[in-house]
């Protein structure tokens, strides 16, 4: 039995995004205590924290779907792909602008560029596309 290689690349981008969606999500103050040392956060801020998180969880699961529902995975691996290239791109552009950060973003954006750029073979070839946009 073949391993079908953009299956396991939805199934572990996926997870990747849902766990990380998750621990922003349900758990903003032990995410943003990763890089200040406060406990205090505003309202505000907690609930921009939750959003993100919501979001990313969102797309992780999406994503994980496409992994097992044939009829979304071209699209899984398109909002994969503009996920983990806007996430490496923001983060250099970061970097650039506001200097080094901690290693732990770097171990993110490693993360994030091996998803980046892993993706665009299945974003090339024809046969990862939906039956109905195949020719």
């Amino acid at each position: 039995m073949a391993i079908n290689k953009r299956k396991t690349y939805l199934f572990f981008a996926g997870f990747v995004l849902l766990l990380v969606g998750f621990y922003i999500g349900l758990m903003p103050v032990d995410y943003l205590n990763q890089f200040f040392n406060n406990s205090q956060f505003s309202t505000e801020a907690l609930s921009e924290m939750r959003g993100m998180g919501g979001t990313i969880f969102v797309f992780g699961f999406f994503i994980l779907a496409g992994a097992f529902f044939k009829q979304i995975e071209y699209t899984s691996i398109i909002i994969a792909a503009l996920i983990f290239a806007s996430f490496s791109v923001f983060r250099l552009i970061g970097i650039i602008i506001d200097g080094i950060p901690a290693q732990s973003i770097f171990v993110a954006l490693t993360i994030e560029l091996l998803f980046a750029f892993s993706v665009i073979p299945f974003l090339l070839r024809k046969d990862s596309r939906a039956p109905s946009e195949s020719h």
